[in-house]
């Protein structure tokens, strides 16, 4: 089930094409151990922050062997574990860069840059204190294109994960109680979650009363309260792949209002995500879910959150948040072999929100839920 690495040569030749086919002499593709998609798309190695030990930055210069520089203690396991030979320590890029590009080092030469929004001043500045007569292109888009239509293996890497998020949703949902704190929920989706064989693939998102009014937040020692939501976003990674899926607990004690609110989420997202279909505009999933909530009288509750970034979704994949965005002003066509999280917030409900969100897989004539759990089990699952 692992990426092999045949793959992963593979995917330093295409993106060595899509470098050539934009007229640069040389890329430069950043990560960290939080957003570390872009560099372990190459690598299948994810490093571990131990003390600022966890940037990953990969160079291709022409058609030169690939160089990677990584976080001094990582690079131990690093030598041992990834395909690329050459692998040195990003404490010395500023003494070893010049030797690197040394065939495209000046005025006519053109290096792109893939991760511009996570590469730190202090790397960059290393690289152009060397580098100085070069031009510098943002070019992300040429990764995240790419990274976007999953292989076979990623394909199944990612169901792997969804089915141990399913698994943990469906056992938190006994263990949520009256007077628990989010963090001690937390704790028990994680340990779940790891009892199976993931890691984290991002921060555990735990939220209960008025703290899920937030698109946001790390879990506190708040205890939760009758009638309260308490939002689960568990996102567990196997094998660095990740899984995007959670869903609103209710607690008992609760108004008709919230109870409606949840069974209509529920409904709604069983109703449209099988009618996801390649391609089409991205915009239809906006819009089928904007639908269904007017006449339920949920659409203002819905509509300033999906005006942002992320507003109904993004890609999943290696990053637990990636390309493409899902949101009402962003179109593109959905393609086959995309896994799209789908989401469905809503806000201020009688001062709080909820979120339901599934993983699926767009296969080449519709497509098919990587998440099963919440579109199989009953529109009251969550409600206690």
């Amino acid at each position: 089930m692992n990426i092999t690495k045949q793959e992963l040569d593979n995917r330093l030749k295409l993106m060595r094409q899509k470098m050539f086919q934009n007229s640069l002499d040389g890329l430069i593709i950043f990560s960290d151990e939080y957003r570390s998609g872009n560099s372990t798309y190459f690598t299948n190695y994810k490093p571990i922050n131990v003390i600022e030990e966890s940037p990953q930055l990969i160079t291709l210069v022409k058609n030169e062997d690939p160089v990677v520089f990584i976080g001094r203690l990582n690079a131990y396991a690093a030598q041992d574990k990834i395909p690329i030979a050459d692998v040195r320590s990003i404490s010395e890029i500023e003494s070893q860069i010049g030797s690197v590009f040394s065939s495209i080092s000046n005025d006519k030469s053109r290096i792109g840059i893939i991760g511009d929004n996570l590469l730190p001043i202090k790397i960059f500045d290393s690289i152009k204190n060397v580098l100085t007569d070069v031009e510098y292109v943002e070019c992300g888009h040429l990764l995240s294109d790419i990274r976007s239509i999953k292989s076979d293996s990623e394909i199944k890497l990612l169901s792997k994960a969804a089915s141990i998020n399913d698994y943990v949703l469906s056992q938190i949902v006994d263990k949520c109680e009256v007077g628990m704190t989010e963090i001690q929920i937390a704790a028990e989706a994680e340990y779940i979650g790891r009892k199976l064989g993931s890691d984290l693939g991002s921060a555990t998102v735990i939220m209960s009363g008025p703290n899920t009014n937030y698109p946001a937040w790390r879990p506190s020692n708040r205890k939760i309260e009758e009638g309260d939501f308490v939002m689960i976003d568990f996102n567990p990674s196997y094998e660095n792949y990740c899984n995007d899926s959670g869903f609103t607990i209710l607690m008992p004690g609760a108004s008709d209002l919230k109870r409606k609110s949840v069974l209509s989420c529920h409904r709604i997202i069983k109703e449209i995500i099988p009618q996801i279909k390649p391609f089409t505009s991205s915009l239809t999933i906006y819009d089928s879910i904007l639908e269904r909530l007017e006449p339920l009288g949920f659409a203002d509750n819905f509509t300033p959150y999906v005006s942002g970034r992320r507003g109904v979704g993004h890609g999943v994949g290696l990053d637990v948040v990636e390309e493409p965005d899902l949101s009402s002003t962003n179109d593109f066509e959905i393609k086959p072999n995309m896994t799209l999280a789908v989401k469905l917030d809503l806000h201020n409900i009688e001062g709080q929100g909820s979120r339901i969100e599934v993983v699926t897989h767009i296969t080449d004539s519709g497509n098919n839920p990587l998440n099963k759990f919440i579109l199989e089990a009953p529109d009251d699952i969550s409600i206690l």
